[in-house]
C-alpha cells in the first residue's frame, strides 16, 4: 500500500467493504425489526398434577389460587402469545404428570382456540386425580415428552417442564433427549432440584427457579421468548458486518496509524493491516460458532 494523496474512499479496498457493511447492517436490522428467521418451534408442555400442586384434596384439584391454577394459567397466557406474536406459531401439546402422565390435549396444534377446549375439557374431568396418581415422576414426564417431540425433523424440540416436587433424575432419560435434540426446559415452583438442572444445562435447555404468582411471566418473557428467536441470525448479519468493518478499516490503519503515528515504511504498515483484517475473517467466524454452540438459547 502506498502513501497517496488520494482519498482513502476513492480505493476499491475501501468502498467494496463499505458496500458489504452496509448490506449486513440493513440486513440485521431488517432481521431485528420483522423477525425474520425465527425457527419452526414444537413444544411439549407438561405441567406438575400431583397432591402438593392443589393440597391432595379431590375438591380442590384446579381451584382458584393453587400451583396447579397459576400452571394452567401460564400455559394460556404461552397460547395467547403463541396465536398473536407468530405468523408461523409453536405446534403444542400438552400433558400432566404426577404418578402416571397422561395427554391434556390430542395432539401437537397451532390453534389457539382448539388447544383451551380441549385442555378446560380434560382438566375438568373428575377422575383426572385418580388417573394420573400419586407422586411426582418426573422421568416418565422427560420420556414422554421426549418421544412425542421425537416425530419433528424440521422443527426445534423444545421440553417445557413445570413441577413443584422433588425427585430423581436418570442420565438415561438425558442422555435420550439429547439424542433426540430435545431440549429440556424446566421450572421449578418454590424450591430447586439440581438434577433437573444439570439435566437442562446438559440438553442446552433453560432452568428456572419461580413462584406460584410469577409462573407467566417466566412462561412468557423467558421461555417463549428464547424458544423464537432469532438472534442468532441477527449476531450472524452483525458479525458480517464486523468482517467487513475490519477490511475497510485497512487503508486507514495503514495511511494514518502505522504510517503516520507509528512511522513505519509503507510495505510494513500494508502488511500489518491487511493482517489485520484476515486475522478478524479467520476468528470471528469462529467466535460466533462457539457462542452459537455453547449458548443454551442461540441454539436449535
Amino acid at each position: 500500500m502506498n502513501n497517496s494523496r488520494r482519498g482513502l474512499w476513492l480505493y476499491p479496498l475501501f468502498q467494496i467493504p463499505a458496500m458489504f457493511l452496509g448490506a449486513f447492517l440493513v440486513t440485521a436490522l431488517l432481521f431485528g425489526l420483522l423477525g425474520l428467521g425465527r425457527p419452526n418451534v414444537a413444544v411439549a408442555i407438561t405441567l406438575d398434577l400431583s397432591g402438593s400442586t392443589y393440597s391432595n384434596s379431590p375438591q380442590l384439584f384446579n381451584a382458584p389460587n393453587t400451583v396447579m391454577a397459576q400452571e394452567i394459567a401460564a400455559v394460556q397466557s404461552y397460547l395467547e402469545q403463541n396465536s398473536q406474536m407468530l405468523k408461523i406459531p409453536n405446534r403444542i401439546q400438552i400433558f400432566g404428570f404426577a404418578g402416571e402422565v397422561l395427554p391434556l390435549t390430542s395432539s401437537f396444534k397451532t390453534d389457539k382456540k382448539q388447544l383451551e377446549a380441549e385442555l378446560k375439557q380434560v382438566m375438568q374431568n373428575p377422575q383426572l386425580p385418580f388417573q394420573v396418581g400419586e407422586g411426582t415422576n418426573i422421568n416418565q414426564a422427560i420420556q414422554k415428552g421426549t418421544a412425542a417431540l421425537s416425530s419433528f425433523q424440521d422443527s426445534c424440540r423444545e421440553l417445557l417442564l413445570v413441577t413443584d416436587g422433588q425427585a430423581d433424575i436418570s442420565p438415561l432419560v438425558v442422555v435420550q433427549a439429547a439424542t433426540q435434540r430435545v431440549k429440556i426446559n424446566a421450572i421449578v415452583v418454590g424450591g430447586d432440584i439440581p438434577a433437573l438442572k444439570l439435566a437442562a444445562f446438559s440438553t442446552k435447555g433453560i432452568y428456572l427457579n419461580g413462584k406460584q404468582n410469577n409462573l407467566k411471566e417466566l412462561f412468557i418473557d423467558k421461555l417463549f421468548t428464547s424458544f423464537n428467536s432469532n438472534l442468532k441470525w441477527i449476531i450472524f448479519w452483525l458479525a458480517a458486518a464486523w468482517i467487513s468493518f475490519m477490511w475497510m478499516l485497512s487503508l486507514p490503519l495503514d495511511r494514518w496509524i502505522f504510517q503516520k503515528l507509528g512511522n513505519l515504511p509503507p510495505n510494513i504498515s500494508g502488511q500489518l493491516a491487511l493482517g489485520n483484517a484476515f486475522f478478524w475473517s479467520v476468528i470471528t467466524p469462529i467466535i460466533v460458532w462457539k457462542l452459537f454452540y455453547f449458548s443454551f438459547s442461540l441454539s436449535c
